[in-house]
């Protein structure tokens, strides 16, 4: 298990112009202390902004499959003979060798959250076009008590590593139940809104706007509770152990 802010990273640049905060990645054995590298099957989860008024450098990865998900502004995502303006909410999935771009046409910063999934030897990724999908468009299920589950994407919509992407909100003053997850799978929480006390085994963490945990392992178990008065909404993503 580990708690850890965007802030806490080093920033580097992708495509060219983006500005990307690496939380977490996979673990490396070459690196066994390297800060972050936690996960087991996803290669990489990083905060990212592109700066008003500018736009990514075209790019396309041949051994790589990208999730976007926009967390704050408006911006234009191009993809083959994909052209479509993105906001808060959406999610896209890149597929490996897909050329695509972000440009940001506004006078505010354009945040958003990056997934990479590296395709296992063997492996081809199912989707060959973008898909852009916000998270209202999904049926709203309920899970653990007093989550409010809504879907982005799952294996059926191209995810090679992942299971599941969803955003999950919780209301105020709710507590879900306790639940535990070894160590071989990977499971995220990241905070977009509001705050709340995370519960992981022996731990009790205050988590905040722009915090991320890993959950697994968890024994004997792990809880969001939203002690506030407020709802809060946080990003996750998760590898089943199945």
């Amino acid at each position: 298990m580990q708690i850890r802010n965007w802030l806490q990273s080093p920033s580097s640049l992708t495509h060219g112009n983006i500005i990307k905060r690496e939380i977490f990645s996979k673990k490396d054995p070459d690196n066994p202390d390297k800060e972050g590298a936690i996960l087991n099957y996803v290669d990489s989860f990083s905060r990212c902004y592109l700066e008003p008024r500018i736009a990514s450098v075209p790019a396309a990865f041949d051994d790589r499959q990208l999730i976007f998900y926009v967390v704050d502004g408006q911006g234009v995502f191009e993809a083959g003979d994909v052209k479509q303006d993105v906001q808060e909410g959406d999610g896209i999935i890149v597929p490996p060798g897909l050329t695509h771009t972000l440009t940001n046409e506004a006078n505010a910063p354009l945040e958003f959250l990056i997934l990479e999934e590296v395709l296992p030897d063997g492996v081809e990724a199912s989707r060959k076009d973008a898909l852009i999908r916000n998270y209202r468009e999904s049926t709203l299920g309920q899970g653990h008590w007093t989550h409010l589950v809504h879907p982005i994407f799952s294996q059926d919509d191209g995810l090679v590593t992942m299971h599941s992407v969803l955003v999950v909100r919780i209301e105020a003053m709710q507590t879900p139940d306790t639940h535990g997850h070894d160590d071989n799978m990977d499971e995220v929480w990241y905070m977009l809104e509001g705050n709340g006390i995370h519960v992981v085994s022996q731990n009790v963490y205050r988590q905040r706007p722009g915090d991320a945990v890993s959950v697994a392992p968890s024994s004997p178990g792990h809880t969001l509770i939203n002690d506030t008065d407020e709802p809060l909404k946080t990003f996750y993503f998760a590898r089943y152990n199945r």
